[in-house]
């Protein structure tokens, strides 16, 4: 299948999916959180599309209307959402809850995104429905089952016809730094962006196959694996998040035997899966059929990518597989791919320098350097830019502000036309990132947000949480840094970490700590706290939430542990209930 013309007609996903239902030999796969495959072909795909758009007509819903999904298995969820986009009315997707430990705060963030969506009514799991109208919804809200959404007879035509510039849904943010937002994703965003990322990024065909583990109610799953897809018509298996988490294998081991050529995943899923598979899972692999490795939705880094590459490249593993990738919900979902074929690019510059806004090469392996990821430059059609605190274009190799613009721009936030305006104002999106330009290739450094700064000069608490996640005794990952004012007004810099059961105790880690990230940066941390297994405030999909932390901090309500509790007696990590999604490790 050859790349369509820029001049092609963009079809909505509804269309695609209607068009698409003459190929009988292509299909979605399902794997249920029981182990159970379902398969829907492509006709079938466009009968249970029409069969749920005509559902939500007979009770009552209308185009625009919003309707909130928390559906934890795949099929139920995939076939929902896109029967909702048919029928007009406006997906509002929704993690399941996580753990029964964990939902009051699951039920404050669910009623804040069904208060801020002015939701019509929610369609629920068996599995949750329950909980939520005696917990959280109570009488307030209509609560739906997924089997409710089913008509006998299914009509030959759809109850309305959507357009380009129709509302398609609303993808919450994840919140890291604020409350979530929902973005405002039209068909014509979805249209645009599944182009960008099939054929300018994938130059994807009928003969590719994607896997995917990532929960589907975020932009990567839904958008990377659901919708985009559809426009190549690419089959698709999908795995149980929670299977993945529990045992890395299962993703690898599905792509083998699926021929996966496609999948993505975060930077933690290939640390994870790096030390987690064991020599006897993966000795008949052979994964020489994949030839995009994406990796997105959080700071990428080199060694880690490395490292995965070089565990499985006995199973056939490309080395050009490797696909950096940046994006965010405010564009759709991506924002630039680095090359399909060409092998990992990173830039290696001066950490000092780094601090004053500077990104100065230097040679592999030079004290005090750090590496970044090349992350390739804007799809066509679209234009990325990064800016000065004016807004005027930075010179290469200048960080500052990334901005973006093109088809795959959003058109804001749901009811806030303030943040709208803040982020979205000037015709370009204000991503909040960091980064730089170099050899048209851009790199990403952090969220400006996040940016602590001290005497002057600027840290990215990426830079800390790695040094303080390799510490013995620190659970990898599970830290954040970030800076606040102490009590003379000074900018100071902080450290909340979970420690992990060893024989030391918290105030040697705490020494240990402190000690390493003075020798690696030259940070002196003001304060570092423990706090106990499983309380890091993360979002849904497992990024860490700094500000959370630190208003936690300063409001005394994180989950703290005793000055010098030894870390055998520390208390085991919750154990997840079988509708969690969380990518948290």
């Amino acid at each position: 299948m050859s790349k369509p013309a820029a001049t092609e007609r963009l079809r909505t996903v509804i269309e695609v999916i209607r068009d698409n239902a003459t190929e009988t030999e292509h299909a979605i796969t399902f794997v249920r959180a029981n182990g159970e495959e379902r398969v829907v072909s492509y006709p079938d795909l466009w009968v249970e599309v029409r069969r749920r758009a005509a559902a939500f007509v007979e009770r009552g819903l209308t185009a625009g209307d919003r309707v909130a999904l928390v559906l934890p298995e795949p099929d139920e969820f995939v076939l929902t959402f896109l029967g909702a986009l048919a029928a007009g009315v406006v997906a509002v997707p929704m993690y399941p809850p996580q753990t029964l430990a964990k939902v009051e705060a699951y039920g404050a963030t669910l009623r804040h995104v069904l208060g801020a969506s002015d939701a019509k009514a929610l369609i629920a799991g068996e599995g949750v429905r329950s909980m939520l109208a005696e917990q959280i919804v109570g009488d307030e809200l209509p609560i739906w089952l997924e089997r409710d959404l089913r008509v006998d007879a299914v009509p030959d035509e759809l109850p309305t016809a959507v357009g380009m510039d129709d509302l398609a849904f609303l993808q919450f943010t994840s919140g890291s730094t604020s409350h979530p937002k929902g973005v405002m994703v039209t068909f014509g965003n979805l249209a645009a962006n599944a182009h960008a990322i099939m054929f300018d990024g994938l130059e994807a065909t009928p003969e590719d196959k994607g896997v995917s583990w990532l929960p589907l109610f975020h932009d990567m799953g839904l958008i990377g694996f659901v919708v985009a897809p559809l426009y190549a018509k690419v089959q698709v298996m999908f795995l149980p998040t929670m299977s993945f988490i529990r045992r890395p294998s299962t993703w690898l081991d599905a792509i083998h035997r699926f021929r996966g050529t496609i999948t993505f995943a975060p930077n933690f899923a290939f640390a994870l899966a790096t030390r987690a598979v064991r020599a006897s899972q993966a000795r008949d692999w052979d994964l020489s059929c994949m030839r995009a490795l994406g990796c997105g939705a959080e700071p990428i880094q080199a060694d880690v990518l490395r490292a995965f590459l070089d565990r499985f490249s006995e199973q056939g593993l490309p080395a050009t597989s490797i696909l950096p990738s940046y994006g965010m919900a405010e564009a759709t979902l991506a924002i630039s791919f680095a090359d399909l074929h060409g092998p990992l690019r990173t830039d290696i510059i001066d950490a000092e320098a780094l601090k004053d806004g500077r990104a100065v090469p230097v040679e592999a392996g030079t004290p005090g350097s750090t590496e970044l990821v090349a992350c390739g430059s804007a799809f066509p059609h679209h234009e990325v830019a990064v800016v000065d605190a004016a807004g005027q274009p930075a010179g290469a190799r200048t960080v500052g502000e990334i901005w973006m613009r093109g088809p795959s721009r959003t058109q804001g936030y749901f009811g806030n036309a303030d943040a709208t305006e803040q982020a979205f104002g000037n015709g370009w999106l204000h991503t909040g990132d960091l980064g730089y330009f170099a050899d048209g290739q851009l790199y990403i450094c952090g969220r400006a947000k996040d940016l602590i700064i001290l005497n002057g000069k600027n840290y990215y608490p990426q830079d800390i949480e790695k040094i303080v996640s390799e510490v013995d005794g620190v659970r990898d990952g599970q830290c954040v840094a970030f800076s606040r004012l102490d009590e003379t007004g000074a900018e100071v810099a902080v450290v909340v970490a979970e420690a992990r059961r060893a024989a030391v105790t918290s105030s040697e880690i705490r020494d240990a700590i402190v000690a390493a990230v003075r020798r690696e940066i030259g940070v002196t941390l003001d304060e570092v706290v423990f706090i106990q297994r499983g309380t890091l405030p993360k979002t849904s999909s497992g990024k860490v939430k700094r500000s959370a932390a630190r208003q936690r901090l300063e409001s005394n309500t994180l989950s703290l542990l005793r000055a010098d509790t030894p870390s055998s007696e520390l208390p085991p990590p919750p154990r997840p209930a079988r509708s969690s999604v969380s990518l948290s490790q």
